[in-house]
């Protein structure tokens, strides 16, 4: 009988590695990181004085100017350092090893009770591996719905937030030049 109970122990742990060897390992969940600053800043503007206007003359101008961009865009950088969907979020998730880990032990319950009687061990071990399986390919899926998520909205603010910051950009630039400044 005990090479019986051995045998079977085998043959299901074989079974469940074999079904192991099927899942895929998923991807280490990120949290969505704000994209590195672009080389300048894009509501940044560089300008030179071409009438010999002094520090303080600059000053006046920049500021008359910035209001006036303003104004004209209803665009503030000031108060958009980043787009609002790019901001730093706290969402609680679990890690694929949490989520893996929990359908593994919920698969050797649910293994367990459904074995025959004195073959709980068995039970427990066949369910465990079906969980795993189970648990991976969720994880999986839910990380590839987060990205996707993700680059969507993305994509979107970042236009917009590039739209609005090149409009701002050509009015400061405009005004600056009228004034007597090379902008670059």
């Amino acid at each position: 009988m005990n090479t019986k109970i051995l045998s079977r122990g085998l043959i299901v742990l074989v079974a469940g590695a074999a079904l192991a060897g099927c899942a895929t390992v998923p991807e280490s969940r990120t949290v969505a990181a704000l994209p590195p600053p672009p080389p300048v800043e894009p509501t940044k503007v560089y300008f030179y004085p071409l009438q010999g206007q002094g520090e303080a003359q600059q000053d006046r101008d920049r500021y008359e100017c910035f209001s006036w961009a303003v104004r004209q865009t209803g665009f503030d950088p000031s108060r958009h350092s980043a787009p609002e969907e790019q901001r730093a979020a706290v969402v609680p998730a679990r890690s694929p090893g949490q989520s893996i880990g929990a359908a593994a032990a919920v698969g050797a319950v649910i293994g367990a009770i459904a074995a025959r009687p004195g073959n709980t061990a068995g039970g427990a071990v066949v369910g465990a591996m079906a969980g795993t399986v189970l648990g991976s390919a969720a994880a999986a899926a839910e990380q590839s719905q987060a990205q996707q998520v993700s680059r969507y909205r993305d994509t979107r603010a970042d236009r917009r937030f590039d739209q609005q910051a090149g409009e701002f950009r050509r009015a400061m630039s405009a005004c600056l030049e009228g004034r007597g400044y090379s902008v670059k």
